[in-house]
């Protein structure tokens, strides 16, 4: 698949790892043949997640994307399962598709969006360790 990688920046370029870009203030270019793999990098996800790109990929290809484990749809956390929960950092941000809501047994999650804090993925609820 291809995504549009902008810079979102007016005043200063960026380099995007990966594709090994260099975008100018305001810049954007097409990442081709890219793979859901390319997109758990974690220098991409920290600029992503800093506000400094933007990365989006085309209508046709977004309901293959956002079913795989480890996705990046558009305007949505990336999705993991709880085991294969990423190693974190202070903040980030995922949402894990069998974590277990309020009153959901074991192995019967169906998911909670979570936040890596203090050496663990926590629910935002409760502030708890995520399981399935």
């Amino acid at each position: 698949m291809d995504a549009l990688i902008t810079n979102l920046s007016a005043t200063e370029g960026v380099f995007v790892p990966g594709p090994n870009l260099d975008l100018p203030a305001s810049g954007s270019a097409t990442w081709p043949d890219i793979a859901v793999a390319d997109l758990d990098d974690p220098q991409l996800r920290a600029l992503v997640s800093g506000a400094k790109i933007s990365i989006s990929v085309s209508a046709e290809t977004i309901d293959a994307v956002q079913s795989l484990t480890g996705s990046m749809g558009p305007h949505g956390l990336p999705k993991y399962t709880v085991a294969n929960l990423p190693t974190g950092y202070e903040g980030r941000v995922a949402f894990a598709t069998n974590g277990r809501r309020t009153g959901q047994g074991g192995g019967a999650g169906t998911g909670v969006p979570c936040y890596f804090s203090a050496a663990a993925w926590r629910v935002f609820y409760d502030d708890t360790t995520v399981a399935a």
